[in-house]
């Protein structure tokens, strides 16, 4: 099974999150603006912009999946090394260690889905007060 696009770029979101220096710090990224030009005379690179909301999101939602998902989810998108070097931290297969990505993804998306569906039930809850009292 493939991943789902869409996951795929929240996670690589929250790994960016991850890895900024003080990254998940109360609930935020730190940035180090002076850092990103560092050495570097007139020479500016663009820099990807990390939503520190949707990575707390996706941060809790990655620590509610079961532990050999997480770990995996984890070694993938944070872990250092080799391929390799991955797999033998995760004592597994590559068809294994994509077969988790893989189920890891359609359970984060069910979770998403699930929160969106509540967040748009209490939007209609609210909006039926507001109508009502009006």
């Amino acid at each position: 099974m493939a991943r789902i696009e869409w996951i795929e770029h929240r996670l690589l979101n929250w790994a960016r999150w991850v890895a900024m220096p003080g990254g998940g710090l109360l609930g935020y990224a730190a940035v180090s603006l002076g850092a990103a030009n560092a050495g570097r005379a007139g020479y500016a690179e663009a820099v990807i912009p990390v939503s520190s909301v949707e990575a707390r999101e996706t941060d809790d939602a990655v620590r509610l999946l079961p532990g050999e998902l997480r770990y995996t989810v984890l070694e993938v998108y944070t872990g250092r090394g080799t391929e390799r070097e991955r797999l033998a931290k995760l004592a597994c297969s590559k068809a294994t260690m994509h077969a988790r990505v893989d189920r890891a993804h359609r359970l984060l998306a069910d979770h998403f889905h699930a929160a969106q569906a509540r967040r748009q039930e209490e939007r209609e809850r609210v909006e039926r007060l507001r109508t009502g009292a009006s």
